[in-house]
């Protein structure tokens, strides 16, 4: 035990804080800053009196489809004590987001998907466009940002995926036909080729960086399937076969995402008020589905993050809510 605001290990007991159900936390004090804490110090359960289990279960029910207020109906909340549960646990989304094992070899889908935010305006002029990042292998999910569908909400997206995975050695890009995706990137992962790798032949000073390649899958009219490779690649690059060229993991993601997320559900009124809201509910659907949930498509028992190698066994929503971050797993 260290102090959460020095490190000092100089440590003493300071009696108990009872919780609602009448549990007991331990209080300590530390000798060095003389400033005081529990065991929930730090984390998402910081300074609630309730239960970590029944924050659990609503937290659980929330990430399999339950509407907000029918969850604060099931467990006796007010649905707005519900939603800051959330996001308690949303904020720390940061801290349990490692970037992906350095000089690994990745593929990685993006898309975007639909639902209404607020008021029912034209999807050009909604909120309510997410852009999203699966890792195919794993099922990693890396990222989600929700806004409108814009420049910036592809600049945010495509950043946030690219720091993810810029240590690795090995990287496949593939989207679904918008060519923002590419766009963005290439103002991150562009490089000049000096004079011996560039051959007079090749055509080519400005490439995408050695290891990375970068295509498209574009649906035509009467359902030909074309790949479309963006911008030049690395002469020392490899490139995939086309029938790899998909995002047909992250289109599956999709659909499990509207079973599982009420704000994504059609034909309820269970839509998000606010772009805020959104963000929310999906920073926690992330943390659930990389950590807590095994996925059918890995072996037995196996979450994304394991299959990554962050962990050796999933983890319980009470421990997302009840340690600081991925440094505290246990593994």
């Amino acid at each position: 035990m260290e102090c959460p605001y020095c490190l000092s290990e100089k440590i003493l007991k300071r009696g108990f804080d009872s919780l609602q159900d009448g549990t007991l936390v331990q209080r300590y004090q530390c000798k060095d800053c003389n400033r005081r804490f529990n065991e929930r110090t730090g984390t998402p359960m910081a300074r609630l009196r309730t239960a970590s289990s029944v924050v659990s279960y609503a937290i659980k029910a929330r990430t399999e489809g339950m509407g907000i207020r029918a969850a604060g109906r099931t467990f006796g909340k007010s649905h707005t004590t519900i939603m800051r549960w959330e996001k308690r646990l949303a904020d720390q989304a940061q801290n349990w987001s490692p970037p992906a094992p350095a000089a690994s070899d990745v593929t990685v889908e993006g898309d975007e998907v639909y639902t209404r935010v607020g008021k029912n305006l034209p999807p050009s002029q909604s909120q309510g466009w997410t852009i999203h990042f699966l890792e195919r292998e794993s099922r990693y999910w890396l990222t989600a940002q929700a806004g409108l569908k814009d420049a910036q909400l592809f600049a945010n997206g495509v950043y946030s995926a690219w720091e993810w995975v810029k240590a690795c050695d090995g990287i496949r890009w593939f989207t679904d036909g918008e060519r923002r995706y590419g766009q963005e990137l290439w103002k991150l992962a562009n490089v000049y080729l000096n004079g011996e790798e560039c051959h007079p032949d090749y055509g080519h000073r400005k490439v995408w960086r050695e290891g990375l390649e970068v295509a498209m899958k574009v649906k035509g009219s009467q359902g030909n399937r074309r790949v479309e490779w963006v911008k030049a690649e690395h002469p020392f690059t490899a490139i995939s076969l086309g029938s790899e060229v998909h995002a047909n993991h992250n289109e599956a993601h999709n659909a499990a995402l509207r079973r599982r997320c009420s704000a994504y559900r059609r034909r309820q009124s269970l839509y998000a008020k606010k772009r805020s809201g959104l963000q929310r509910v999906l920073d926690v659907q992330r943390l659930i589905h990389n950590w807590v949930r095994p996925h059918w498509g890995l072996s037995k028992q196996t979450t994304p993050a394991m299959e990554m190698g962050f962990c050796s066994r999933p983890l319980s929503t009470l421990e997302l809510l009840t340690n600081k971050g991925f440094r505290y797993v246990p593994c």
